[in-house]
C-alpha cells in the first residue's frame, strides 16, 4: 500500500489536492479504492535564498510516494501521475490572471523502505 506525503503550504483546497494525487497514483498502479493513503505536511513558510526578508516566493509541492519496489516503469508512471495531478490542481486554484498556477512547481519522488 503506497503512502503519499504532500508537503505544501496549507490551502483551502488541500483536501482536494490529496484526493486528486491519491487517485492518480492508484490509477497509475491499477490499485483498488482504499489502496493508497495520502497525507499532508503543511509548510509554514516559503523563502528564496538571497531574496531578502520581504520577498514572497510561490510555493512548491513536494510529493513523496513511500512504497515497495514495483519496478522502474510502474514507479515512473506513479510519479508522473502524481506530479500531473498536482499541477492540474495548481492551475485550477491559481489566482485570477495567474496562468502558471498556484504552485511554482512540483517535485515528486518514490521512496523505497529502508532495511537495516
Amino acid at each position: 500500500m503506497p503512502v503519499v506525503t504532500v508537503a505544501a503550504p496549507a490551502h483551502a483546497a488541500s483536501h482536494e489536492l490529496l484526493l486528486t494525487v491519491a487517485d492518480a497514483v492508484a490509477d497509475a498502479l491499477d490499485l483498488a479504492p482504499g489502496d493508497v493513503i495520502a497525507l499532508s505536511t503543511p509548510a509554514s513558510a516559503v523563502v528564496v535564498n538571497g531574496a531578502g526578508a520581504d520577498a514572497a516566493a510561490k510555493p512548491w509541492a513536494l510529493i513523496s510516494i513511500h512504497g515497495s519496489d514495483r519496478g522502474a516503469e510502474a514507479t515512473r508512471r506513479a510519479r508522473a501521475a502524481a506530479g500531473a495531478a498536482a499541477t492540474d490542481w495548481s492551475r485550477r486554484h491559481a489566482a485570477p490572471g495567474d496562468v502558471d498556477g498556484y504552485l511554482e512547481g512540483v517535485w515528486c519522488e518514490w521512496l523505497l523502505p529502508q532495511h537495516p
